[in-house]
Parts: structure tokens; C-alpha cells; sequence
């Protein structure tokens, strides 16, 4: 929500004795431990090739046993930069979203950087107000996954000059760096797995139609139709899932004296297949011997449940690090663009294949 935010990062010290309090470890305390003076440490630990090898080490040694990290507010002074990336996410409550986190939190460890997380919850106000609070922190780079209700946040991040970097979605008419999964792909594989085991009445409930994931999923989701010759039935899709909530209506409507009665769902997230199969089991039909569902984003229950669902793994974490990868060189101004699309793959679990033969399902 706005104003409400996390920091991913390291905080080193020492103890004084007597009052507990802490007090951070200073590079003259590692100039002592080492025997050297402060300039040396600060040749040392920047890396510069005067130093002797065996003092660097002693070095070294000290500032790992005092658990020594630069003064980041110092070091930005004469760098221009805080060392601080901020990152923007639709909604961390969402295992995807999360896992994605981990995977930059790891990076940017690697680094020396930290993270402020802000969390949209999906709202575009919240989004402009998260850009706000990134500029009045001086980040040195954004993360986000943009809403996309509108585009004028991101062409005002554009026009501030901040690197940035959209992760898991992207704007088409906008031109920006991106580290997105290959969504046509997903939506491709997951529909063909439905034709190949014997479904063609397969509905899509799929995310808003502004969601760029939505947009090429759905291109996926007819591009397999079209190459097995399946005729394209609008009455079978529906938009606007995000939410568990959100299958579970979607899924109820497609079930309840709807022409056609679809015999398989494939479905925009994990979180909305579990609303779809909650529909389902209200209809009194069997998951998957009388309608089977696959999902997307494989994120971590999808294998615990009693039917474990198929989904289209997307590699969350590794897409979180490689948004790193790519904003850290923005910020050096090392390479130019970055259109970035993660492979995806099918895990094929039990709610896609019938535990008997049941032929052409229709």
C-alpha cells in the first residue's frame, strides 16, 4: 500500500559494551584491526592494484571478522549514487510476485546494493505514489511491474531520467528495457496440451485485456486452436481474472447453462485456476475425468493439492535476478536496450490427464 514499504539489505555493527546499543562498524576500526592505515583499507576494499597482496588479505580478514560494510550514504556523496534500487510490484501477496522478489534480493546482495519494495496492489494511484516515494529516495534505479491501466507513470519514470526496467510485463507502444516471461509460448503449449489429450472445447479464463501476459497469452491460446484446425469461439473466453475470486465467478458462469459446455479450462494464473476448480467441484463434476484445467505460473501449492494442477512454469526467481542484471548495467550505462523474454515450460500434472481412457472428449 502506499507509504508502506520494505528494505532488503544488510545492517553490520557492533555492540557497545554496557548499553547494548549498536554502533557501525567504521573503516577506521578496520584500519586498527589490520595495522594499516585508512587510506590502505580504502585502496584495499575499492579494489586498487597498489596494494600489497598480503596486506589486502589482512585486510580483507578484518572487515569480514568486524563485519565491515562501506557507509553507503559516504560512498553516494562522492558517487552520486545511495545504493539503493527500488522495486515495484503489483501484488506481493501473490507467490509469483515473491518469488520474483527473493530472486532480486539474492542479486542485489551480490552486489553491495539494497532494495525498497513498494506494493500496488494492482491500483495505478498506488503505482504513481510508489514512483514518488522512489524519487524522493534517490534510488538509482527502479524495478517495476506496471499496472497498466495507464501508461503516463511510466512515460513520466522515462521522462526523470531514473534507470528502469519493467519486469513481467511490458508496454508495446512504449519503449522500454524489459525482463518479461515468453508468454505467447505458454499460452501455446498450455492450449496444446489440452488438444493433444483429446479436449476441444477448452475455455480461457484469462486476465484483464489491458494485462500485456493476457494479450500474448490469449495469442498463444489461438494460435494452437488455429494450427489443429479448431474454430476460435468467443463464448469460451473470458477477461478480467486476477484473483482466485475472480476464477471462481468466471469459472461458475462457463459452467452454468453455457452453450458451448467447455470440457477443459486453461486459466491465467495459478490463483484463478484454484477459484476454476472450486466452480468445478460445485458443479458436482471431477477434475479431470470430466473437465480438466491447467494453470500458470507453477507456484509452490500448485503440486501440493489433492488434484495437482498443470501449470506453465515461468522462472520467477531467475526473472527477478536478470531484472537486476539488467538495471545495474542501465545504471553504468555499460549496454544499450534490453527486450528480455524467459523461457517457459509444462508441467504436466494430474488435472490435465484422465486417470482412464476416455477417447475424443469433445
Amino acid at each position: 500500500m502506499p507509504g508502506e514499504r520494505w528494505y532488503i539489505g544488510n545492517v553490520t555493527g557492533k555492540v557497545l559494551s554496557g548499553g547494548g546499543k549498536m554502533e557501525r562498524t567504521t573503516i577506521r576500526d578496520v584500519a586498527r584491526t589490520a595495522g594499516v592505515s585508512i587510506n590502505t583499507v580504502s585502496r584495499a576494499l575499492n579494489g586498487k592494484p597498489d596494494v600489497n597482496p598480503e596486506t589486502k588479505r589482512l585486510i580483507l580478514e578484518a572487515a569480514e571478522r568486524l563485519q565491515y560494510t562501506p557507509n553507503k550514504l559516504a560512498r553516494g556523496l562522492r558517487s552520486k549514487k545511495t545504493g539503493v534500487i527500488g522495486v515495484i510490484v503489483a501484488d506481493i501477496a501473490n507467490p509469483f510476485f515473491s518469488a520474483m522478489v527473493k530472486g532480486m534480493g539474492k542479486a542485489v546482495k551480490e552486489l553491495g546494493y539494497s532494495i525498497i519494495l513498494q506494493d500496488t496492489s494492482e491500483n495505478y494511484e498506488n503505482e504513481e505514489e510508489a514512483i514518488l516515494i522512489m524519487q524522493s529516495e534517490q534510488v538509482d534505479g527502479v524495478l517495476i511491474t506496471p499496472v497498466q491501466t495507464d501508461k503516463r507513470s511510466i512515460l513520466k519514470l522515462q521522462e526523470s531520467g531514473i534507470p528502469f526496467v519493467l519486469v513481467a510485463r511490458h508496454f508495446s507502444d512504449v519503449d522500454t528495457d524489459y525482463v518479461v516471461a515468453d508468454d505467447v509460448q505458454g499460452g501455446y503449449l498450455a492450449t496444446t496440451h489440452l488438444i493433444e489429450n483429446g479436449y476441444t472445447k477448452i475455455a480461457f479464463i484469462n486476465g484483464p485485456s489491458y494485462n500485456s501476459s493476457a494479450i500474448e497469452r490469449l495469442e498463444g491460446y489461438k494460435k494452437a486452436l488455429e494450427e489443429h484446425n479448431i474454430e476460435l469461439n468467443e463464448k469460451l473466453i473470458r477477461s478480467g481474472a486476477l484473483t482466485m475470486e475472480d476464477g471462481y465467478s468466471h469459472g461458475k458462469a462457463l459452467l452454468i447453462d453455457h452453450d458451448p459446455q467447455p470440457t477443459a479450462f486453461f486459466t491465467f494464473s495459478d490463483f484463478v485456476a484454484l477459484g476454476a476448480m472450486k466452480a468445478i467441484r460445485e458443479a458436482g463434476l471431477r477434475i479431470p475425468e470430466d473437465i480438466a484445467i491447467v494453470g500458470y505460473d507453477d507456484i509452490p501449492f500448485s503440486s501440493c493439492l489433492k488434484v495437482s494442477l498443470t501449470t506453465v512454469k515461468v522462472l520467477k526467481r531467475e526473472m527477478g535476478k536478470k531484472a537486476i542484471s539488467v538495471l545495474e548495467k542501465k545504471i553504468d550505462e555499460q549496454e544499450g536496450q534490453s527486450h528480455l523474454k524467459m523461457p517457459v515450460d509444462l508441467v504436466i500434472r494430474q488435472s490435465s490427464l484422465s486417470t482412464r481412457n476416455l477417447g475424443t472428449r469433445g
